[in-house]
């Protein structure tokens, strides 16, 4: 039984249609959004959750999206004395807390999927660490070193306390601080760079390129809209082409969709030259 289904009767059908079925699920914490046409039930929604779902232990309401330096969102606590939460996905857990800093656990799938790929001895560099959910998934199976980078000081910390609950194969290294202040002077090149932050990743895709490895692997994600999508892949290719790297694509997949006919695209480019 979904949300909406569990609220029928409890308030009026005209309210019904502002209902949201899909809500996240983090850890024990559930992200709900409550529209303001039906504010005044947002506690009987939250309420009717945790008793859907024995394990909720805190819920909170989303009223704002990600946004600013930090991409974090922001939320009302409806229910629960705490944000923070442990989160597991693929055999690793992770120290959370959506309202300092951004985490989705929609793409766990996505992660099991790049993690796979990658082969002990890479030398990798992850972008928009975050905390830490691409980097701790591959570490925790591959014996790699990762250098991951992360701007907001608040997901740095959590990632540090989500390393101490693994037991790692990898050795993972985090900076905090901006991408173009600390990318730069990294002397080495690496085997593979991860950019999971769709917004930002264009903006950066030509550090990548000059600290990719020739044969290396940039799994690069775009938002896209859903009638460019066919297109995706020779839109990377001519942006790497346009800053002087010879690149295949050897996947594209979609990830989800973002708002209204809008998708995550990802895409892994092999670099030639």
């Amino acid at each position: 039984m979904n949300l909406k289904e569990a609220l029928k009767g409890k308030i009026q059908e005209k309210d019904e249609q502002y209902i949201y079925r899909a809500f996240e699920i983090i850890g024990d914490i559930a992200i709900i959004q409550v529209p303001k046409e039906i504010e005044q039930h947002k506690m009987l929604m939250a309420e009717t959750l945790c008793g859907l779902h024995k394990n909720i232990k805190v819920v909170l309401r989303k009223v704002d999206d990600v946004s600013g330096k930090y991409r974090v969102g922001k939320y009302e606590t409806l229910i629960g004395d705490r944000t923070d939460t442990i989160y597991s996905e693929n055999s690793i857990r992770l120290k959370a807390d959506p309202t300092r800093a951004y985490f989705s656990s929609k793409l766990g799938t996505e992660r099991e999927r790049i993690t796979a790929q990658v082969k002990d001895g890479e030398n990798i560099l992850c972008m928009f660490a975050g905390i830490g959910p691409f980097p701790i998934n591959v570490a925790k199976v591959r014996n790699v070193t990762i250098s991951a980078v992360e701007i907001n000081p608040a997901a740095t910390a959590l990632f540090a306390e989500g390393m101490k609950l693994n037991r790692l194969k990898g050795k993972i290294e985090i900076f905090t601080g901006d991408i173009k202040d600390i990318v730069p002077n990294f002397a080495e090149k690496f085997d593979r760079i991860l950019m999971p932050a769709p917004k930002d990743a264009p903006e950066f895709l030509d550090l990548a390129l000059d600290k990719v490895k020739k044969g290396g692997i940039i799994n690069y994600y775009s938002f896209v809209p859903a009638e460019d999508y066919d297109d995706l892949e020779g839109t990377v290719k001519k942006q790497c082409a346009d800053l002087g790297r010879k690149v295949e694509i050897i996947a594209k997949r979609r990830c989800g969709n973002i708002g209204v006919c809008q998708y995550r695209g990802a895409i892994d480019i092999k670099v030639l030259d």
